[in-house]
């Protein structure tokens, strides 16, 4: 990783020229782009040349960057995936798995939001598509959040029904 720090009056993004050039003078050496983080002690930014520059809470460790690393190099292509249709088998359905990972992969999207209507197998959707990312090591672990406490008790029961080999706690 490269790491240019300012002065704390300073602003993070007068060191991005000279981290850059470090940056690039480390890749034609060792054929592998570091990781840039920028600070000034208050803020703390990176670069990571996959996603657009982003605040941080801090520096990560060596191991944090190997582990952040060897994730990235172990990702399987979401171009082609596989949907499992028993859970997911709705046109709409795989239409919405398919564009998400077509954000995540090809657009280099960190976030994304699925809107459907109410019945339309939200948590279908969202079991297939965890069922994809962990099967081409997108994902190691998942949170999944619901505004009631019946609707997180009912969507436990759907993800141990329909991937039985994942680990669930509630």
């Amino acid at each position: 990783a490269v790491i240019e720090a300012k002065k704390t009056c300073a602003d993070v993004a007068s060191g991005r020229q000279q981290a850059e050039l470090y940056a690039d003078s480390l890749e034609r050496q060792y054929g592998r782009r570091p990781v840039i983080f920028l600070t000034n002690g208050f803020e703390t930014r990176i670069v990571d040349g996959q996603y657009p520059e982003r605040q941080v809470s801090c520096i990560y460790s060596r191991r944090d960057l190997e582990k952040w690393f060897n994730l990235k190099t172990m990702r399987g292509d979401l171009g082609s995936v596989r949907i499992d249709k028993k859970i997911a088998g709705r046109y709409y359905q795989e239409e919405a798995i398919k564009a998400v990972c077509e954000s995540f992969d090809k657009k280099n999207r960190r976030k994304v939001l699925l809107v459907m209507a109410t019945g339309s197998g939200k948590t279908r959707t969202v079991i297939a598509l965890c069922d994809v990312l962990l099967q081409n090591g997108w994902v190691k672990n998942i949170l999944f959040l619901a505004d009631r406490t019946s609707l997180v008790t009912q969507a436990k029961r759907s993800f141990v029904n329909m991937l039985p080999d994942l680990s669930v706690a509630n």
